[in-house]
């Protein structure tokens, strides 16, 4: 099944779903300390300090605040090819902010907010213009596919062409969503499922992955 290939062929490091509230940990005001990976790895994302953890929002996933909320990870093995599925909504565009990136400076495999609004890049170490990527609109969700490959880097919003290019070698070793790694650079964004991979996933996959977080989220299936 389509949810089978994403937890049991073997290449998923993690998988954050905001509508599994089994592995949402928050207070009463919503704000989230702990977005565990449904998958029971370890590798979750916490954020012990409150005036820095997102909150979760009914309906719309978690809301990063782009002003000093963000969550981490522990580190882990994880390595190039890497792939991240997110399903994100970026709400305000400011140069320079992220979506999401490895765990430290020597471990970025990030996503941010480069060139002119709305774009995004992709990078591991060497920024390549042919991976900005315009095609995910303020204040609209979307599906971000992002492979991190070395020369053989993609990113791709929803079933638009991809863009390609060479993104440099740095391996993640963890995962940080709301900023970059330091944190410092943080991100106004929403996010409902991220499905981070330990491989170059082949078209089938992408798709069969792809149509999974289209029909949950109210995207049309390729």
């Amino acid at each position: 099944t389509v949810t089978n290939n994403v937890a049991d062929d073997g290449h998923t490091v993690a998988w954050y779903d905001s509508k599994d509230l089994t592995t949402i940990t928050k207070d009463g005001s919503d704000f989230v300390s702990k977005w565990a990976d449904k998958l029971g790895s370890g590798h979750d994302l916490l954020q012990a300090t409150g005036t820095n953890q997102p909150k979760w929002v009914l309906n719309y996933g978690v809301l990063f605040d782009g002003h000093d909320n963000y969550l981490k990870t522990l580190t882990f093995v994880w390595n190039q090819p890497e792939m991240v599925y997110a399903v994100i909504k970026n709400i305000t565009w400011v140069a320079g902010r992220f979506m999401f990136d490895g765990l430290n400076v020597t471990n970025q495999i990030n996503c941010s907010f480069n060139g002119v609004t709305p774009q995004f890049v992709t990078f591991a170490g060497t920024l390549d213009a042919n991976l900005r990527n315009g095609d995910l609109p303020l204040d609209t969700f979307g599906i971000v596919r992002a492979l991190y490959n070395g020369a053989n880097s993609t990113n791709q919003v929803n079933n638009n062409a991809a863009k390609s290019g060479s993104l440099g070698s740095q391996n993640a070793s963890g995962f940080t969503i709301g900023s970059n790694v330091l944190p410092a650079s943080y991100g106004n964004i929403q996010v409902k499922e991220v499905i981070c991979r330990k491989s170059a996933d082949n078209a089938a996959t992408q798709k069969s992955i792809y149509n999974y977080l289209a029909t949950k989220h109210g995207f049309a299936t390729i």
